[in-house]
């Protein structure tokens, strides 16, 4: 299991150029192996990317990050009793990249020129906050400004030279940084007008014997400038020749044609004029074209639909410009024009901004230069819709828990749903290594989890999951390994959602739920704890076996802090905390205390208080009331800082003050002086005479600063003595501290004592200690504290220096002695040992595993005698490995070496032994094996009849002790010398 704790939502943001470095505790036993993953894959090292691992932390190091280092990191922690994965996405944060190209020039004009640009496809991790456009003279080379704060991606750069030929450049820019720019074409400022289209197919009516009257539509397209106005012309119907009718511009959309021949036929042709030139367009013709096919839909989306139909059998004898579609939601009467930016000039179209699951009807047109032809016939109704399929099979199946008879699996969604909702989720199963699956559940499951219960204990199984819509059942997706029902004890984990928050803020009397969600083996226990104080009474903690909730009513300002769930089992445990906010008033301020005091004027001071309620404390309210009345009274306006002074008080006249600060949600408690204050020269008695400490001759005395200080500055402290049972109190001394030490006393008398203060206006009155003070030297038992040594261990390495320092207290200064178990110590060389009044200490220096042992420390006065105790741990490389070294099962190819553990394995465990031999004849040592975990090993690849000599090492993680030596052995079969005889005999 690892820790996220420190990172809570998962993932890590990084600069572009910095180094990430991303530390993961984790636990396990026996211990995990520790694979990194990026986006699914294996991640390798490199000379940027590097592992690190230790027993119980896993690191990822990646330095100089850079666009290609971002994505989701996955830390695999893999032993025999579970394999969990942890996620980890690195977010890069840099400039975004540049816009998305190329730069459209929409509208070029001789004094300006209006360009549009896309969004950048990466952001750099923070969003766009504005453009930067640039404007170059292509003559030149230099780069002018054009604007730095453009926010939208449009922009129409003004203050051109008309004629002269430009090239634009637009960055994008973050709080990161600013994006490499985008070039444009070359472009030359100038009036790009071009003819305007034709107008719309005019319509004749009131039709008498000598004239008519015809009306028609503006063209859809003006040529890039306003239409000016309309010429119209007029043919006889056996005539070739054109006659102009207008003698002026027509400024309207309809015009009265007189001086017509009765019981002639006539055709007519209008044309739009803008700043360019007129186009003459032929509008009352019988050549327009006939209607295309009937528009078919080609791909359908749930806000688009894609047409397609066929040209017109015939296009009037002229070519067709353009197509108008047309378009009516199903059950309407009125078709409206789908609006384009430019003209349909194909047979096909992508209409878009449709409202998804409505039905649509179209129709198609031809426009020539007679006119707009007939619409086609309408199309079939079209539903806006997602097409739909099948589902995925879900991206991850998993096991997450199991007992002896029960396997609980879960799941995510299908990564595509087929455009349709999912209804659920079948399960199957095969046991051990059967071919066939079974179905597991007889009805859907809603949900992404489920427990199959009733299997066999001990028994393995293999699940898969599949995903339902109304089209049918997607792919299924497997476990990764097959499952064993085995119980499973885990540490409690919290589970995460998207509903989860750590910090709550709430208004004064409203109420607040922290819930968590738990899981474990066995069921943790849940407590909550608020880190400062005890939980309200209006709290109310609610636990089942995997919820633990804790609702506060009524909430105030005292329930705003920490609050933490502790989940504990025979496992582990966990804790998470949350914060509240308790939006309220402020709290009381804090140590509200007087500055300065004069005649009629009183200056107090405060500090914030604890609590600000949430917001931030606009001012403070500063009251008071004369003793004697109960009334209190505002002093001065709404103060914004920490002091006020106080004016026209009366002298003489006690005052209490009280303060309170106020925020947006009102004004809170307010802090009360429990004292009255007098507005007076002289000042107030010092506070707290205290005996600070007693010889056998003197008596230290203590105490704290008047309240005020009368208004003048305190010169000095007046010490005055007297003698137990007499009324003469006679100076001993004055002083500018607030200590002071009486000396030349009588050993065994008894004395009272008093302090005042003394000012320009004179003395305050005195301050007296409580009862007479005996004047001897106290006797206190001797102590020391160990607090500073944890659980009194002390651990170092060999050759270094440890250093045991303790304070120590006592009346009179106790005797110290130092023992190592029971020898004494003493200032050698090594050993140094210092005692002071207040502390004693011993270092050793060069320490070796003989100077570890308990130490005692031996305090000793008249009150008593005490000793404690402090362990001191060295550790070091073990001893050579214990003799002899015994070689067994010699043959003449291999042996078998025998030894014992060392007597002292250096304060930690032996990690390995390290084992080599050395042939007769040389001096040169050849390794065998360097990290053998037992006291034995089998030695193979001898040469027969060489005489051998082998050594054996020690290793803890401290280094590698001496070696032991063995005696010398031959390679030979034990039983060659017999041979050997039997030869002779023979001989």
């Amino acid at each position: 299991m690892a820790d996220l704790t420190e990172y809570p939502h998962g993932s890590v943001s990084i600069r572009l150029g910095h180094n990430v470095h991303i530390e993961l505790p984790y636990k396990g036993k026996p211990r995990p192996s520790v694979l990194w993953m990026k986006d699914n894959l294996p991640l390798k090292e490199s000379d940027q990317v590097r592992f690190k691992t230790t027993e119980n932390k896993a690191t990822l190091m990646i330095k100089n990050v850079k666009k290609e280092n971002e994505g989701k990191y996955t830390l695999t922690l893999d032993n025999k009793v579970n394999r969990k994965s942890f996620h980890i996405h690195v977010i890069t944060l840099g400039p975004p990249s540049k816009p998305v190209g190329p730069i459209r020039l929409d509208e070029v004009r001789a004094e300006s020129i209006m360009i549009s640009w896309d969004e950048p496809n990466d952001y750099g991790g923070g969003d766009i906050t504005c453009y930067t456009v640039e404007k170059r003279d292509t003559s030149q080379n230099d780069w002018k400004m054009a604007s730095s704060s453009v926010q939208d991606t449009q922009f129409k750069v003004t203050n051109l030279i008309k004629g002269v030929q430009y090239q634009f450049r637009v960055c994008a820019e973050n709080r990161y940084g600013v994006s490499e720019p985008l070039l444009s074409q070359m472009v030359i400022a100038k009036h790009q007008f071009r003819p305007p289209g034709p107008p719309g197919k005019p319509i004749v009516y009131n039709v008498t014997n000598d004239g008519m009257t015809i009306q028609w539509e503006k063209p859809i397209y003006d040529g890039g400038t306003p239409i000016q106005g309309y010429h119209v012309e007029k043919k006889e119907k056996n005539s070739i020749m054109w006659q102009k009718v207008n003698t002026m511009l027509i400024k309207e959309t309809d015009y009265r044609i007189l001086e017509l021949i009765e019981g002639l036929e006539y055709s007519f042709r209008v044309y739009a004029q803008n700043d360019s030139f007129p186009l003459t367009i032929k509008i009352v013709s019988p050549a327009t074209p006939d209607a295309p096919g009937t528009p078919d839909a080609t791909e359908v989306t749930g806000e688009s639909i894609t047409l397609s139909w066929t040209p017109p059998k015939s296009d009037g004898g002229s070519p067709i410009h353009y197509y108008i579609l047309e378009k009516r939601e199903k059950k309407t009467v009125r078709f409206y024009k789908v609006i384009t930016k430019k003209p349909i000039t194909d047979c096909a179209h992508r209409v878009i901004n449709l409202t998804e699951d409505m039905e649509y009807e179209f129709r198609v047109m031809a426009v020539n230069d007679a006119g707009v032809g007939t619409p086609s016939n309408i199309s079939l109704p079209i539903k806006a819709a997602e097409p739909k399929d099948i589902p995925c099979a879900p991206s991850v199946v998993c096991v997450s828990d199991s007992t002896s008879t029960s396997i609980s699996l879960e799941w995510t969604k299908p990564a595509d749903d087929g455009g349709m909702e999912i209804l659920g989720y079948i399960i199957e199963m095969v046991k051990g290594e059967e071919v066939e699956w079974k179905r597991v559940n007889e009805e859907l499951v809603t949900e992404t989890n489920y427990v199959v219960t009733g299997l066999q204990t001990g028994a393995e199984y293999k699940f898969r999951v599949a995903a339902v819509n109304h089209v049918g059942r997607g792919e299924h997706k497997e476990i990764p390994e097959p499952a064993q029902t085995v119980d499973r004890l885990t540490v409690p984990q919290v589970d995460i959602d998207a509903a989860f928050k750590q910090t709550h803020i709430v208004k004064a009397g409203g109420s607040v739920c922290l819930g968590i969600h738990f899981r474990g083996k066995p069921i943790p226990t849940a407590t909550w704890v608020k880190e400062e104080g005890e939980l309200s009474v209006m709290s109310e903690v609610t636990t089942t076996d995997g919820y633990s909730s804790l609702s506060i009513e009524n909430c105030s300002r005292n329930d705003t802090g920490k609050y933490t769930v502790n989940l504990e089992n025979s496992s582990g445990s966990k804790a998470t905390t949350f914060v509240v906010k308790v939006m309220d008033t402020p709290g009381p301020p804090e140590a509200v205390a007087f500055k300065e005091v004069t005649r009629g004027s009183v200056t107090l001071i405060w500090i914030p208080p604890l609590n600000d309620g949430g917001a931030r404390i606009h001012h403070y309210i500063v009251e008071r009331r004369e003793a004697s009345r109960r009334t209190w009274q505002q002093s001065g306006s709404k103060c914004t800082q920490h002091y006020l002074k106080i004016q026209d008080l009366l002298e003489g006249v006690p005052y209490f003050f009280r303060v309170s600060a106020e925020n947006q949600h009102g004004v809170g408690e307010a802090f009360e002086l429990t004292e009255p204050v007098i507005a007076t020269a002289a000042p107030s008695a010092p506070k707290r005479l205290d005996i600070l400490d007693t010889t056998d001759n003197s008596v230290s005395l203590g105490w704290l600063k008047p309240e005020h200080d009368g208004g003048s500055r305190i010169q000095c402290y007046v010490i005055e003595a007297r003698p137990k049972g007499t009324d003469k109190w006679v100076v001993v001394g004055n002083t500018k501290n607030l200590t002071y030490v009486v000396e030349k006393l009588n050993k065994g008398d008894e004395y009272d004592f008093c302090v005042k203060a003394k000012n320009e206006a004179g003395y305050s009155k005195p301050k007296e200690t409580l009862a007479p003070v005996l004047v001897k030297e106290p006797h206190i038992e001797p102590a020391a504290d160990l607090s500073e040594i944890t659980n009194q261990l002390i651990t170092c390495r060999s050759g270094s220096t440890f250093t045991i320092d303790v304070p120590i207290s006592g009346r009179p200064a106790p005797k110290v002695t130092w023992k190592l178990e029971e020898m004494r110590l003493k200032n050698t060389d090594r050993v140094s040992i210092k005692v002071t009044k207040d502390r004693t200490s011993i270092s050793v220096k060069e320490a070796m595993r003989g100077d570890g042992g308990k130490y005692h420390l031996t305090l000793e006065n008249v009150a008593g005698t005490r000793t404690f105790t402090i362990e001191v741990n060295v550790t070091g490389r073990p001893s050579p490995p214990s003799g002899p070294i015994e070689i067994s099962s010699i043959t003449s190819e291999s042996c078998v070496v025998n030894w014992h553990p060392p007597e002292d394995d250096g304060g930690t465990d032996i990690t390995n032994y390290i084992i080599e031999k050395r042939e007769s004849g040389s001096t040169a040592w050849q390794l065998i094996n360097s990290s053998v975990k037992r006291t034995s090993l089998h030695v193979s690849n001898l040469t027969k009849y060489m005489q051998y000599t082998f050594r054996v090492s020690a290793e803890n993680r401290f280094g590698v002790s001496k070696s032991t030596e063995s005696e010398t052995i031959v390679a030979e079969h034990p039983y060659s010398k017999c041979y050997s005889i039997m030869l002779l005999l023979s001989l």
